[in-house]
């Protein structure tokens, strides 16, 4: 019987076990995970804070007991410290007892996922904390309730910055944010995110920019622009660290910041070893020269999928690639976008078309606008869009991902047909009227 090790739960490894319990009854699976829980909702963390989500047990997705009714072994509070891919073993740290063995393997899946940030400056401070995992949210929550607290800083404005941000208003606790720079949520153009700025002052949130962290002492924090700010509870949101550091020595290849490459079945280097999730260096669909590392939940529960199959004999199963898609609310806003990076752009000779109308038809009641920020290469290949608006930026980003999948050109998205009622679009939608700006402006450089 062949046997599978899993390093790591959540998104990546535990869905991964679960898809290969359901294509093989008889093979070994065993999960070691470090922290306590092994299966999680993490992108609802923030909404539990919040109040959205009312109950804590909503947020469980599987828990030891579960997987063990389908035979998958699960150990927490077990962390994986070595490999050893000559001899196909992983050497593994019980974190309880200090207790450490080997364990053998066929097949090997690493979904060891990433670990917060600390900023300079906070590493000892109190009331700071981070958000990765249901542990961090269970001790923010008695930390608030504890300590009564009525204000907060959030340091960074990604995903977990910006949503905890609106969930703590939501709790009636005064909330500021610091950012480095003047480009909050800055995977998004400034030009699209503008709006946010005043979605922050309406919902009375301070917005600290072009400052950073100096040092933290007696309950405040000192910035580099030399306020002063009372912060009994601290946020970091400033991204993740890839937790690799146990491979150095596998033979398992890694990138300069500790993200690991996969072909098209998840594979590594080495042949039985497999990575998916935060660590996962893959390709974008559309541009497949550019590498695309997404910590997001999508790419996760995809490459578990196919590695669960290629493990079982499926090599018609593959990973075609990604494209980015994601999204987020703030408050009365959605936000987001599809494709390479803003830096990435600039590698193609492209041009740009802006654009906005009526999310809907524009004499309907609560017609606002919906706007986009479109990168075009010169063969009409859509490198990258950007969406804000009130309503509806979800089928938008929805549409584009289908289409750019499927090989759809800017130019051909005057041929999508929409679903048109007044309350919902409007007759010519608003990508139909992005492709014909892309026709336009194509012709109008030669290009067609």
């Amino acid at each position: 019987m062949a046997k599978v090790i899993v390093v790591g739960g959540v998104a990546g490894g535990a869905t991964a076990a679960s898809q290969l319990r359901r294509l093989n009854q008889e093979i070994d699976i065993t999960i070691y995970e470090k922290d306590r829980d092994i299966s999680f909702a993490n992108c609802g963390l923030p909404y539990h804070i919040g109040g959205e989500v009312d109950a804590r047990r909503k947020l469980i997705a599987a828990t030891p007991e579960s997987f063990n009714e389908k035979a998958v072994s699960v150990f927490t509070y077990h962390e994986v410290v070595g490999v050893n891919t000559d001899k196909q073993f992983v050497t593994v740290k019980n974190i309880t007892t200090g207790e450490q063995f080997n364990d053998t393997y066929d097949y090997l899946i690493l979904s060891p996922g990433g670990r917060a940030r600390i900023v300079h400056g906070l590493e000892n401070a109190e009331g700071a904390f981070s958000l990765h995992n249901i542990e961090d949210m269970d001790k923010i929550m008695a930390f608030i309730d504890e300590n009564k607290v009525q204000d907060a800083v959030i340091v960074g404005t990604g995903f977990i910055g910006m949503e905890m941000a609106e969930n703590l208003r939501l709790r009636d606790i005064g909330v500021t944010v610091v950012h480095k720079n003047e480009n909050i949520y800055g995977h998004v153009e400034a030009d699209i995110v503008a709006v946010l700025h005043q979605e922050m002052e309406k919902n009375g949130i301070d917005l600290k920019l072009n400052a950073e962290v100096d040092y933290y002492q007696d309950g405040f924090l000192f910035l580099t622009n030399n306020e002063k700010i009372k912060a009994p509870l601290i946020i970091q949101g400033i991204g993740l660290n890839p937790n690799t550091e146990f491979l150095k020595d596998s033979g398992v290849a890694m990138t300069a910041h500790g993200l690991i490459p996969v072909n098209q079945y998840g594979q590594t280097n080495v042949e039985n070893v497999y990575t998916l999730g935060d660590v996962m260096e893959t390709k974008y669909l559309h541009v497949p020269e550019q590498p695309a590392n997404i910590k997001l939940a999508w790419p996760a529960h995809r490459m578990a999928y196919v590695i669960a199959n290629h493990i079982h004999g499926a090599y018609d199963v593959t990973f075609e690639g990604l494209l980015g898609t994601n999204i987020m609310r703030f408050f009365d806003y959605e936000v987001g976008s599809i494709g390479i990076p803003q830096a990435a752009v600039r590698d193609y000779e492209h041009f740009v078309i802006d654009h906005q109308q009526n999310f809907k038809a524009g004499y309907m009641e609560g017609a606002s606008k919906i706007k986009i920020k479109i990168y075009v290469a010169n063969d009409g290949t859509i490198l990258r869009a950007s969406i804000v608006s009130k309503h509806g930026v979800d089928k938008r980003l929805d549409t584009l991902a289908a289409h750019i999948r499927m090989g759809g050109k800017a130019q051909d998205l005057v041929n999508i047909e929409v679903a048109y009622s007044p309350p919902f679009s409007s007759p010519k939608s608003f990508l139909n009227m992005v492709g014909y700006k892309a026709i336009e402006e194509m012709k109008k450089r030669g290009l067609m």
